[in-house]
């Protein structure tokens, strides 16, 4: 039921919203006067009002990952079809390698999947290596980096010696989640950045102990644009190497496969949260309010990436295993 929003009452016309009907009597205007509402009843309305606010903003969340899902699927079946087109006639790579470049045309456009058909956290967002500085490599020393992003934001990354690169990972993520940046690793063990495109538009400074960065003066250090799989696909295609884009697309297919389970148990879990809430089921011990925060978590977290993770760890199809598995 939605909520209803009761008018303002202004000084002219108190007495008649109140029951007063012009020129009758008001003897016991005590009896007539409207009640005032108690501090449960607003609180219950605010509440509402609260939770049906977060329904709209896990709806919007719940189409984003039907869309990412979606185009998932799509880009699956386009490279089965290149697959098999691939395998039954090689003297045609050039026309395949100008599907390759027409389906990465048609990826960047669409947005929900970056350069390497992972699912973006947002639609939109941009995606970027760090590849001047190594970051995620063991030292032997421990080193404090200074980094200052183009909004004028500053963060201190400790890193410890030997420290992991599941550790550095962590700690910078948890200071780049506050500019909207996501972080992890691609499969040469270079550092992703994922975030808005305007925190990448200019060079980030980099300040070190001459362990993994110069010390001294801040270095401006540009980052690269994320390189879309599917145009080196093409170019690799276009130069003859057959046997090597076939790998690539049996690794691309096993991955997109393990992205399409993410994406549909985060889905699955949001609409879960998204009933419970709706009709504030306690079957499970939940207050609507726990479940609100709940909802909220899940929505905050996205937490795509760590389940995604957590997938591609129980099946032991990191990109570089698939490949060399596949190629064997």
């Amino acid at each position: 039921m939605a909520m209803q929003i009761s008018p303002l009452v202004s000084k002219d016309n108190r007495h008649q919203a109140a029951g007063i009907v012009p020129g009758a009597s008001q003897d016991k205007p005590q009896e007539l006067a409207a009640k005032p509402r108690s501090s449960g009843d607003i609180s219950v309305k605010a509440q509402r009002h609260g939770q049906w606010a977060l329904m709209s903003q896990a709806q919007f969340r719940l189409s984003t990952l039907q869309s990412m899902e979606q185009a998932v699927v799509n880009t699956y079946r386009q490279l089965v079809g290149l697959a098999r087109q691939l395998e039954q006639n090689q003297s045609q790579s050039q026309a395949l390698a100008n599907q390759a470049r027409a389906l990465a045309h048609q990826v960047d456009g669409e947005g929900l999947l970056d350069g390497a058909l992972a699912p973006r956290r947002q639609k939109g967002e941009a995606s970027f290596l760090l590849t001047r500085v190594d970051l995620l490599s063991q030292r032997s020393q421990a080193e404090t980096v200074k980094i200052g992003l183009p909004n004028g934001a500053s963060l201190s990354l400790r890193l410890g010696a030997q420290a992991s690169q599941g550790r550095v990972l962590a700690d910078l993520g948890a200071q780049l989640a506050r500019q909207g940046i996501s972080v992890s690793s691609n499969s040469q063990g270079q550092l992703l950045l994922s975030g808005p495109e305007k925190l990448f538009a200019s060079p980030w400074q980099f300040q070190g102990q001459g362990i993994r960065v110069p010390a001294g003066n801040p270095v401006p250090i540009t980052l690269d644009v994320q390189p879309q799989v599917l145009d080196q696909m093409a170019q690799g295609l276009a130069a003859g190497n057959v046997d090597y884009e076939k790998a690539r697309l049996r690794a691309l297919l096993a991955a997109l496969e393990q992205h399409r389970k993410a994406l549909a148990q985060q889905r699955q879990q949001l609409m879960q949260k998204m009933e419970s809430l709706r009709s504030q089921a306690l079957a499970a011990g939940q207050s609507p309010e726990q479940l609100g925060e709940s909802v909220k978590t899940l929505m905050r977290e996205g937490d795509f990436t760590l389940q995604l993770n957590t997938l591609m760890a129980q099946a032991n199809l990191s990109r570089q295993s698939v490949v060399a598995l596949l190629a064997g």
